[in-house]
């Protein structure tokens, strides 16, 4: 089995980008929209596709690498062992990604070079490419994929099939979505100059607006807070609302251990319920917080496994909500049918039925 430093040669023939904009008409580089690299420096045009593109690259696709249907993550890329298969990942990227997304401001895709530093955790990209309206350019970068930046994987993160996104659960689910979020909009062509960005100007945007209106002023949600402080009289029952930042109201339980050592762990039993959809999730994340102020990741788990000890508050909770609200909970095995093409809020990378109807993970889990 190789392990290190190596090297892919993506491309041996160029790889032409037909991809026009709205118009049928090919964008010029200079016209790539600016990115705000701080506050004090905005870049545009050709600095600011080298400045997206590695980030883009970096960004995760899913999480099977067995199934190229269902997408692939490139953290996962450094760790698995078919070394052709992982250079078909990264082909399958640039092949099929960087047309869709950059095409209207590039000729051709020259060359696409990976080198992989398994134990760095880095990999090297080199490539060569024509931009429309400007002499061909080469440069190269590295992506850096931290062991701690890698999804928790574990028997309660379920992926989408297939098979999953095109069930009829799946389906009125994304219906649902297209209702609140329109198509296209890339985060890459946010211009931000702009006081209210193209994709908040959609009728799709205006709906989810309305829904948030809606939700700040659910009558429901005192009595939802009233009944569960009477059912854990023993526990801090919080209520959470990041207005206009998810799809979702939260209110979550907070459970704390003392632990010999003098750290403490930390269970919070979390509900959440859907701005968009008739729909709810319970879920648990713990934390250990040490004694010298330091604290571990905290780990994500939906209440799907029968024997943990958090499963009469996740039940107690969830009996709670779809009593209030009468909502249904949410189907975690849908959660990651992806949904491509519709801007949901800032999300930089693909989006998810998870993420347009509650959050995606990595919000869930940053609770207080």
């Amino acid at each position: 089995m190789k392990t290190t430093h190596d090297t892919y040669k993506a491309f041996t023939e160029p790889l032409l980008i037909d991809v026009v904009g709205p118009d049928g008409m090919k964008r010029s580089i200079h016209a790539f929209p600016k990115v705000l690299e701080s506050k004090a420096q905005v870049i545009s045009g050709l600095e600011a596709f080298k400045l997206h593109l590695p980030r883009f690259l970096g960004q995760r696709r899913g999480e099977d690498l067995a199934d190229p249907d269902s997408g692939s993550s490139l953290h996962s890329l450094l760790d698995t062992e078919d070394e052709s298969h992982a250079s078909e990942v990264v082909r399958r990227v640039a092949q099929e990604e960087i047309p869709r997304r950059f095409g209207k401001y590039l000729d051709a895709l020259h060359a696409f070079d990976v080198t992989v530093h398994r134990d760095a955790r880095t990999m090297s990209v080199a490539l060569a490419l024509t931009p429309h309206g400007a002499e061909r350019v080469s440069w190269s970068f590295e992506l850096h994929f931290p062991s701690g930046a890698k999804q928790e994987r574990g028997t309660t993160h379920q992926l989408s099939s297939p098979q999953a996104m095109n069930e009829p659960r799946a389906a009125e689910l994304i219906r649902i979505a297209r209702r609140f979020y329109p198509s296209g909009f890339p985060s890459w062509e946010d211009d931000p100059d702009e006081p209210v960005l193209a994709y908040q100007r959609t009728p799709e945007h205006q709906r989810w607006e309305v829904a948030w209106e809606e939700a700040l002023r659910w009558k429901h949600w005192a009595s939802l807070m009233n009944d569960l402080r009477a059912a854990f009289p023993d526990g801090k029952m919080g209520s959470l609302t990041p207005a206009y930042h998810a799809a979702c109201r939260f209110c979550c339980l907070y459970l704390e251990q003392s632990l010999p050592d003098g750290s403490q762990l930390v269970t919070r039993v979390a509900g959440a319920v859907s701005i968009l959809a008739p729909l709810f999730l319970v879920y648990t994340t713990t934390q250990l917080l040490r004694p010298d102020a330091t604290s571990t990741r905290p780990q994500l788990s939906f209440a799907v496994e029968p024997n943990r000890w958090t499963k009469p508050y996740e039940d107690k909770m969830a009996h709670h909500i779809e009593r209030v609200f009468g909502y249904q909970p949410f189907p975690i095995d849908v959660a990651d049918v992806p949904l491509p093409d519709l801007r949901v809020g800032d999300a930089h990378g693909q989006s998810t039925l998870l993420g347009a109807l509650f959050m995606e993970r990595n919000g869930l889990v940053n609770l207080p």
